[in-house]
């Protein structure tokens, strides 16, 4: 859970909007427009079965999908011929024969910082000592990790945190002043504790002040993140 709360009302929204980066349209990013298109053709196909389906509300969901109409009639059709093909809408048939980034291949993009012709390399390697597969193509290759990998994860695994931090809203709220505007987050530990004699891992919800990134106020829970976790983090970053 992400949110961001002025100190006088927790859980509302900074007013003022968002910011637009260059991969974002229409205030989404294409990978957010892209996953939504799988619950939205599932609706239309409801609405369809029930006999309530209108030229509107495909209109309206073509604007909202940033795709034209003709696009979401042709991709209901194929949901229709096909139930697998509302969950990716628009996606390209997947061959079994398709090479497609295996944990392995996102390891050695990070061991070697991104270079696809040196992961190729290694890959290659590895297959002349019996290790694996013989590797795919350098084109194709490349070809897998632009389709299965997201801008944010190649520039991760090319540049570290910092790298990938740009192809994210962090720290992309501009800099007002202090207690203007607080958010408030969820991680989980990775550490074990002893909870009535069960090892598990805690979490900690915390609030930070966007105009310095200091942490405000903290709450650590034995279980899952509650209404409660944040009503006490918010207790502690006010008090």
């Amino acid at each position: 859970m992400t949110g961001a709360a002025g100190p006088e009302e927790a859980g509302g929204e900074e007013a003022g909007g968002h910011e637009d980066g260059p991969h974002v349209r229409g205030g989404l990013p294409s990978s957010s427009l892209s996953a939504l298109r799988g619950p939205a053709v599932r609706r239309l196909l409801a609405l369809r079965q029930d006999q309530k389906l209108t030229t509107r509300h495909v209109r309206l969901m073509a604007e909202s999908l940033e795709v034209t109409e003709r696009t979401v009639w042709r991709w209901l059709a194929a949901a229709e011929r096909d139930e697998s093909a509302a969950a990716e809408p628009g996606a390209r048939a997947q061959s079994k024969d398709r090479f497609s980034v295996t944990p392995e291949v996102r390891g050695l993009l990070a061991l070697w910082k991104g270079n696809v012709a040196a992961v190729h390399r290694e890959l290659t390697a590895r297959a002349a000592k019996g290790e694996g597969d013989p590797p795919p193509s350098i084109p194709t290759l490349h070809r897998a990790i632009q389709r299965d990998l997201t801008p944010g994860e190649r520039a991760g695994l090319a540049g570290g945190e910092r790298a990938a931090r740009k192809h994210d809203v962090f720290l992309a709220r501009p800099r007002g002043w202090r207690n203007q505007v607080w958010e408030t987050d969820h991680v989980q530990a990775a550490v074990l504790v002893d909870v009535d004699g069960k090892a598990r891992r805690p979490w900690v919800t915390w609030f930070t002040d966007c105009a310095t990134n200091a942490i405000t106020g903290v709450a650590v829970t034995p279980g899952h993140p509650s209404r409660e976790s944040v009503l006490a983090a918010l207790r502690s970053a006010v008090l």
